[in-house]
This record gives structure tokens, C-alpha cells and sequence, in this order.
């Protein structure tokens, strides 16, 4: 008995549907590869541990942890699909996540295009304000480059800023330049980076090495790094942002649950330093 023959219709069906399903594989292995290229680095900490001396009396007292987030582009989240993918709105989601709702406040006072003179003036008016941060995290120093200014006024300015913080009350969390393919005079950029870090060794105080970190990323997984970056390959994207909420976020949740200690500032993480994991380490 003769087999009838499939139609051209049938034989056409099965070679889409073939097809659709090669691609669909395609695009799941891609999805995976993506993940798998992006992933955030899991040894990358804020040095020295960020101390938060009023985390017993916020604990106490049952109020939120109050965290000022303040900076430029990478704070107002420059790049990201909506304004719940910045950093400060992803941060406070694992912060709330960890700590319990209700427990987190996060002001973002992110303001695109800022130098450090014009976010250090705003920060001395959040600081003088009611009610007052526990928490400052202070992103700073790119436009500062960029915009031709000077290394040494950049230190010195950072440096006013964190005194400001410390005789607040308040506990404070550096995040510095961040890295991006297009630097043209790396020499003096990274002069800048240098200029922030600085600052913030000066004074005991945490500082996440955002450069540092993204700059062996680039070297190591160029692919990757990108994968992390808006289309002007400068700002990040939400990936990118999601990935600097997963490095702040433990420092933070550590800080909390940790008892009673000294204030922040040099005597106080003098010894803790000596533990902390170096900056910038590995890359992403």
C-alpha cells in the first residue's frame, strides 16, 4: 500500500515548529551564558567593615535604619530601565528583604551631571536636617574628572564631607569612580580614584572600590563587563546596578547585626582592617 505523501502545508509546519525550537534553544542557552557572564563578584567588599554605631539603639528602638544614598548619575541611576532599577531602589529591596519590612528608609539624592562640591554642599544640608541619616552612602568623584577639576581639591573636599558626616553621628560608605572602556588619559583618572580612596583611608572610613573591581572585570570578562553597561557604555544598566545593591548589601546587613562598638573612624577599625578582605581583589 502506497504511504499518501504530507502536503508542501505540513512539510512547511514541521520545519517552522524545527526551526522554532532551535532558536528557542538558542535563546535559552544565550540566556543562561548571560547570567553566567554577569554574575557579581562574591569577593569584593567595603574595606574596612562599615561599623554602624547606632544599629543597638535603631534595634531598640524598632524605627528603619535611615541611609542617605547621595552622588550623580550612578545614584539618581542614569542608564536604568525605570526608576526602580537604580541601585538605592534595588538595595532597598534586599535590605528589606533581610532586615524585615519596614526597616529600611533610603532617601536617593542622586543628581545626574554633580560634582563634588555641589553634592557636598547638599550633604550638609541632608546631615543638618530632621530626622538625620543613620547612614550615608556617598558615591562621588567621576564628574569630577571629567569636568577638569583638580585631584587634591577632590581629596580635600571628600574629606570635608566625610568630617561633616562623622560629627553628624552618622556612619558613612565611600563608593568611588567607576571604570568604563573610553577613559582616554587613564594616568589621570585613576589620580582621582586615588584622590577618593585617599580620603576615606585618611579616615578609617569604608570604601567600595567600584574602579577597581570593574577595571579587572573589563580586563578579565570584556563581554561581561559590558553586559553590565547602558548603551552609551558609560552609565550602568539595571544589571549593572543590580550588581552594586549586591555588593553593598551584606556590609549593611552585617553592620546591623552586629552589637554595640565604638563610633567609625580610625581607632575603631584599626584592628578590623587587618581582617578585612583586600580592595578589589578579583574581579566580576
Amino acid at each position: 500500500m502506497t504511504r499518501p505523501r504530507p502536503s508542501f502545508r505540513s512539510s512547511r509546519l514541521g520545519i517552522v515548529r524545527r526551526c522554532g525550537a532551535f532558536l528557542l534553544g538558542l535563546l535559552m542557552l544565550s540566556t543562561v551564558l548571560s547570567a553566567a557572564a554577569i554574575a557579581c563578584p562574591d569577593d569584593v567588599r567595603p574595606a574596612p567593615p562599615l561599623v554602624l554605631a547606632q544599629a543597638a539603639k535603631i534595634r531598640a528602638e524598632g524605627r528603619p535604619l535611615r541611609i542617605l544614598a547621595i552622588g550623580s548619575s550612578t545614584t539618581a541611576g542614569a542608564g536604568a530601565s525605570s526608576t526602580a532599577a537604580n541601585y538605592p531602589s534595588q538595595l532597598a529591596l534586599r535590605l528589606g528583604a533581610a532586615l524585615g519590612e519596614g526597616k529600611v528608609e533610603i532617601t536617593n539624592a542622586g543628581v545626574n551631571g554633580e560634582s563634588a562640591p555641589a553634592t557636598l554642599g547638599r550633604l550638609e544640608l541632608f546631615l543638618k536636617a530632621a530626622p538625620a541619616p543613620d547612614l550615608v552612602l556617598w558615591q562621588v568623584g567621576t564628574n569630577d574628572v571629567i569636568f577638569g577639576g583638580d585631584p587634591a581639591r577632590l581629596q580635600q573636599l571628600v574629606g570635608k564631607g566625610l568630617d561633616a558626616v562623622a560629627a553628624a553621628g552618622a556612619a558613612v560608605l565611600v563608593i568611588d569612580q567607576q571604570y568604563y572602556p573610553a577613559i582616554l588619559d587613564l594616568d589621570r583618572y585613576e589620580s582621582f580614584v586615588a584622590a577618593v580612596g585617599a580620603a576615606a583611608s585618611e579616615r578609617g572610613v569604608p570604601l567600595l572600590p567600584r574602579y577597581l573591581m570593574m577595571k579587572q572585570w573589563a580586563a578579565q570578562d570584556p563581554a561581561g563587563l559590558r553586559a553590565t553597561l547602558a548603551w552609551d557604555r558609560f552609565h550602568s544598566n539595571d544589571k549593572g546596578y543590580a550588581c552594586l545593591a549586591e555588593l553593598l548589601a551584606p556590609a549593611i546587613v552585617a553592620a546591623m547585626a552586629a552589637p554595640a562598638g565604638a563610633p567609625q573612624g580610625l581607632a575603631s577599625t584599626a584592628s578590623q582592617a587587618k581582617a578585612s578582605p583586600a580592595r578589589g581583589t578579583s574581579a566580576k
